[in-house]
């Protein structure tokens, strides 16, 4: 009888996958790549987002900052808006309310007449000129003209053809006007039958 000796076994466990010192030095690289690449997008990021607040300032710094500061024909200011005339003179605009301060502060006068040849309106005082602000008239009968104008051999400033009997015609040049020379009275062209009755709004100056 035989006897076998018992049969002795050994393991060795072999790992499944052991990377290369290659492959380990290529992934620390490949993260440090993309680290990097990340690095560098924010730092992109933050340049752009720093640049588009620095021309947001600058755009800022060009303009007033309240819109009532703009002022036509000359440099904007914080708080005055002006307008230039022809001779590159500032002057105040006419508003509603500086228009009441003129007509309450300088007394316009309204001038109420009738006439039924041409003739003197209102004559102005010594060494003063008339500024007329509206004309308005009606007459009795049909006429063939009526016109008005500064002395009466001046140059009609209005003029009215063929107005008829009943009309109510007339101009407000409200806040603009229409002014005289020094001692030139003002004058009413009346060129047909009829009487006209006259309604001036003027001041003198």
């Amino acid at each position: 009888m035989f006897h076998h000796a018992p049969e002795k076994y050994s393991f060795k466990i072999i790992p499944k996958y052991k990377p290369s010192p290659q492959s380990e030095v290529f992934d620390v690289a490949h993260v440090e790549e993309l680290a990097q690449n990340v690095n560098d997008l924010d730092k992109r990021f933050f340049l752009k987002v720093l640049g588009g607040a620095g021309l947001g300032l600058f755009a800022a710094s060009l303009f007033p900052k309240k819109a009532d500061a703009l002022i036509a024909g000359g440099a904007p200011t914080s708080n005055v808006v002006g307008i230039k005339n022809a001779t590159n003179t500032r002057i105040n605009p006419a508003t509603e309310s500086t228009l009441q301060s003129l007509l309450t502060g300088q007394g316009v006068t309204k001038l109420t007449t009738s006439i039924s040849v041409s003739g003197t309106i209102h004559t102005p005082a010594a060494g003063r000129k008339i500024r007329v602000y509206a004309t308005r008239f009606s007459l009795t009968a049909d006429a063939t003209s009526v016109s008005f104008r500064f002395t009466a051999g001046g140059t009609d400033y209005e003029k009215y053809i063929s107005p008829k009997t009943g009309g109510l015609y007339g101009s407000n040049n409200h806040p603009n006007y229409v002014e005289g020379g020094v001692d030139q009275v003002l004058y009413c062209v009346i060129v047909g039958t009829t009487t006209v009755q006259i309604n001036v709004d003027y001041l003198e100056i």
